[in-house]
């Protein structure tokens, strides 16, 4: 089955395995979700007022943000699990994420109003 979204249980799970506090196959414990989950919204919110991109729901993830986005939390939850931000990696995922976000042209002529 092919997915057309990601959730926001399968965003914590990312960024933690990307952090390396989730072995493949283990669930991750309620302390570390917690965690991460906790800085979900604040990323969310910070990447919209730098017009970075637009996540309207966490439950429904783009497929193209959703590994960049991922990568960007990972990065965020970094020193609570004893990694320092990396803010080269993180400038990286946020041109990645602008980059993937930004309109695209449709080649559909604009149709003007006179007044």
């Amino acid at each position: 089955m092919t997915d057309f979204s990601k959730t926001r249980a399968q965003l914590i799970e990312r960024a933690l395995k990307s952090i390396g506090a989730l072995e493949p196959g283990e669930a991750p414990s309620a302390e570390d979700s917690d965690t991460v989950d906790g800085l979900i919204d604040p990323l969310i919110a910070q990447l919209a007022e730098d017009s970075i991109a637009y996540i309207q729901d966490t439950d429904a993830i783009e497929l193209s943000l959703f590994l960049p986005l991922a990568r960007l939390l990972a990065n965020a939850a970094g020193p609570d699990f004893g990694s320092p931000i990396n803010e080269e990696a993180k400038a990286r995922d946020e041109l990645t994420l602008r980059r993937l976000s930004a309109s695209k042209p449709n080649g559909d002529i604009l149709k003007v109003e006179y007044f």
